[in-house]
């Protein structure tokens, strides 16, 4: 009896569990507008604002300059 209330808590705590968040590399062309992000951010913060991004600001994968 105690290993079938065992296994069940297990099964319970694994099946609520959350899924750790992974990066997805895609061949998209579009990517997300960092610098556009940081300044709404600091815009908000001056503003005393909250700022939640559900979607980011999108920009051409062509017009980004490369990391040197």
């Amino acid at each position: 009896m105690k290993l079938i209330l065992a296994l069940s808590v297990v099964l319970l705590v694994a099946g609520c569990s959350s899924l750790p968040m992974q990066v997805v590399e895609n061949d998209s062309p579009i990517v997300c507008d960092r610098a556009q992000m940081a300044r709404i951010d600091a815009q908000a913060q001056l503003q005393r604002a909250e700022n939640h991004w559900v979607n980011c600001p999108q920009i051409r994968r062509d017009r980004v300059k490369p990391v040197s």
